[in-house]
């Protein structure tokens, strides 16, 4: 059992169970299940299920709900709301990539399918394609393209919050 600031506990096999279910979710529809959802699923109350998202949220790596609310707004590689980093998979839109670094991640989620990711650069507009397959490259245009992060890995449970 965790317990919360409130007094509350919460299982850690469920906080595990709802991460699990979280990403899952994710990748087959492209959005996260709202607590309420994870409650019907799991057979739990819906006060139970939302303190699980939200523990699972607190101790996953750039994992987080929407401020204010207890909805999920990203579970890390994958965004629930839109964002300038759309995702393909074998030809499917429907998923959005949490940042430029992370989104690449999500191809290890769809093994043996083709993921394209595409993006515009933030400062010149300039349409960026990437595709996998796998951890086989199969496109990056245009060729110049980089990916930088001025912030070392140290640091990136302090940074991978909204509120940063």
């Amino acid at each position: 059992m965790v317990e919360e600031s409130d007094g509350q506990s919460v299982d850690t096999e469920l906080v595990q169970r709802t991460y699990t279910c979280i990403l899952q979710h994710m990748v087959d529809h492209g959005w996260a299940p709202h607590y309420t959802q994870l409650a019907a699923e799991f057979g739990i109350s819906t006060e139970e299920s939302r303190l699980a998202v939200n523990k699972a949220a607190e101790i996953g790596i750039g994992c987080w709900t929407s401020p204010g609310t207890d909805q999920v707004g990203s579970w890390a590689p994958f965004n629930s709301t839109p964002t300038q980093y759309m995702v393909s998979v074998d030809g499917e839109r429907k998923w959005f990539g949490q940042c430029g670094l992370e989104v690449n991640a999500i191809r290890w989620l769809f093994p043996g399918k083709e993921v394209k990711i595409e993006t515009r650069d933030l400062a010149t507009a300039e349409l960026i394609t990437i595709r996998y397959k796998d951890d086989e490259i199969l496109e990056i245009t245009p060729e110049t393209t980089v990916g930088h992060i001025n912030n070392p890995m140290w640091k990136w449970s302090e940074i991978a919050t909204p509120d940063n």
